[in-house]
């Protein structure tokens, strides 16, 4: 009879095998949405920055607009020294408002992308932690079952009738 008490823990094993397959699947699923997820934010994050960067860069070449058009003359003769030198002075700080700006901007949308792809980062890692033991305890299963087919088949031919 210690054939049925081998072959009850053998089919408990092949369960235990079943869950741990799919646990991997699921993992591998889950994997798969981190890197999609993590694709499309970044694309997003990318599209609504260069969106912000357009409208900054619009915004400074109004800002230049009406700055030459403050300085030019209406009667069409040329500007003096010092409306020239003023207007280049108004230009030369919009510019550097423009660059602070786009810096700043660039900081901020990449300060987002690192942490979201640090969360991400983090999520991968525990996934493939969770993995790494799942194989590990799948390896002992696919193992103890082996050695389980064995004993069964032993302990069959041990207990078999023999006729003489």
């Amino acid at each position: 009879m210690g054939w049925v008490t081998l072959s009850l823990r053998k089919m408990a094993l092949k369960q235990r095998i079943s869950n741990l397959e799919y646990r991997l699947v699921q993992i591998s699923q889950e994997q798969q949405s981190l890197a999609n997820q993590s694709s499309y934010t970044q694309r997003y994050l990318g599209a609504v920055q260069n969106q912000k960067l357009s409208q900054l860069n619009a915004q400074r070449t109004n800002f230049l607009d009406s700055a030459r058009a403050k300085y030019q003359s209406s009667d069409g003769t040329s500007m003096s020294t010092n409306d020239y030198m003023d207007l280049q002075s108004a230009m030369d700080q919009i510019n550097l408002n423009y660059q602070f700006e786009q810096m700043n901007m660039e900081s901020i949308f990449q300060t987002q992308q690192d942490s979201l792809l640090q969360e991400i980062n983090t999520k991968q890692q525990q996934l493939e932690l969770e993995q790494e033991q799942i194989q590990t305890q799948l390896s002992a299963a696919r193992a103890e079952e082996e050695q389980l087919s064995e004993a069964v088949s032993q302990d069959i031919k041990n207990n078999a009738i023999k006729l003489v």
